[in-house]
């Protein structure tokens, strides 16, 4: 059996939207959005094809970031079987966040393993997960200095079209090794867990 990709229009963005709006705060919300214009940027141009569920991920990734340690703990403990304590929880929100759309959104695996994935990434990220990973750590609000040099080197490589699909695989695979080795760095400075 053929199962159809469902289309994700504004009209579903815009109530998507309205939803997230009541889970975060004034600047949770504000990242939010400026996470899903990034994604939509970054989708126009490495996934024409995929803009609207790259930017339905970008909604969601933070979904869960307000709630403290111990309910993301409580909530993943029926998910994951390992002790989560360990990661911090600048991590833990990005799993709980991918069950609770699963579970409130009925995303699809796409969309699930991108929102779980967005501060960790992963060995075998897609394109698309890449997208949601480099949006929410280039999106202009944020200010870190690694940040806005990222997203600076982005602008650059992207200046002018990108013209095969290797190329923009190499420009995404650049700015994932980079962002990651530059949190390595930063936890590793701070003493902090590395998950």
């Amino acid at each position: 059996m053929k199962t159809e990709k469902i289309t994700v229009t504004e009209e579903m963005l815009s109530t998507l939207r309205e939803s997230v709006g009541a889970y975060q705060t004034g600047k949770r919300y504000n990242h939010t959005l400026a996470v899903e214009r990034e994604a939509k940027a970054l989708g126009e141009l490495f996934l024409p094809e995929e803009v609207n569920r790259l930017r339905a991920a970008a909604l969601l990734h933070d979904i869960t970031k307000n709630k403290d340690d111990k309910w993301q703990n409580d909530y993943l403990s029926h998910f994951m079987a390992q002790d989560l304590c360990a990661c911090g929880s600048a991590v833990l929100h990005s799993w709980s966040g991918a069950y609770f759309a699963l579970e409130n959104y009925f995303v699809n695996p796409r969309i699930f393993r991108a929102i779980f994935n967005h501060t960790t990434g992963c060995a075998d990220m897609d394109v698309f997960e890449k997208i949601i990973f480099l949006a929410d750590y280039i999106e202009p609000l944020r200010t870190h200095e690694s940040c806005t040099r990222l997203r600076e080197k982005y602008l650059e490589l992207v200046k002018d079209k990108v013209d095969s699909k290797n190329r923009a695989e190499e420009i995404l695979d650049c700015l994932v090794l980079q962002s990651l080795n530059d949190t390595y760095s930063f936890l590793s400075s701070k003493g902090a867990p590395i998950c």
